[in-house]
């Protein structure tokens, strides 16, 4: 039921916001999501909304849109537009690959699944670059996402 109200509230609001280019979404999945960085703290419901070539992080809290992350050919948060590669420095910190936060969102492994071990139910990574130190794991669609020089934060537990 409460699934059922979210996507409601989801679908109204998209009718009747204005964005300039429109994206058929194919599947809403609703989620608990945390995404913590030096500039910015959220932990709220939302919903991961994906459609061909384009998937869309939003998260809520008490029916008003806090956050808005829509991914394609470039990445933009909150209608602030920016090529992968930007977006990975002002986000993470670093440049990562480009297409590491939809990885991230997609439940895929990261660095092309080096240190990959299978877990139960998922698998999860250690990595340890040069100038970050990355735990990733995703087990039963929980993902986590920790780096731990920048302090970031990235959390998505389905909701049922």
């Amino acid at each position: 039921m409460k699934a059922i109200l979210h996507v409601s509230l989801v679908s109204l609001f998209l009718l009747f916001s204005g964005c300039a280019t429109k994206q058929p979404i194919h599947t809403s999945t609703p989620y608990l999501i945390t995404l913590k960085t030096p500039q910015m703290a959220f932990s709220d419901t939302g919903f991961i909304n994906q459609g061909d070539a384009y998937t869309q992080l939003q998260i809520f809290s008490a029916g008003a849109l806090l956050l808005n992350l829509e991914m394609a050919q470039s990445i933009c948060l909150d209608g602030t537009c920016l090529d992968k590669s930007d977006f990975n420095q002002r986000f993470f910190g670093t440049k990562h690959y480009e297409t590491m936060m939809s990885d991230i969102v997609h439940q895929r492994a990261i660095y092309e699944g080096k240190n990959r071990v299978e877990i139960e139910n998922g698998f999860a990574q250690e990595i340890d670059l040069s100038d970050v130190k990355i735990h990733y794991r995703v087990e039963k669609g929980n993902v986590t996402f920790k780096e731990s020089v920048y302090g970031i934060l990235i959390r998505l537990k389905p909701l049922q």
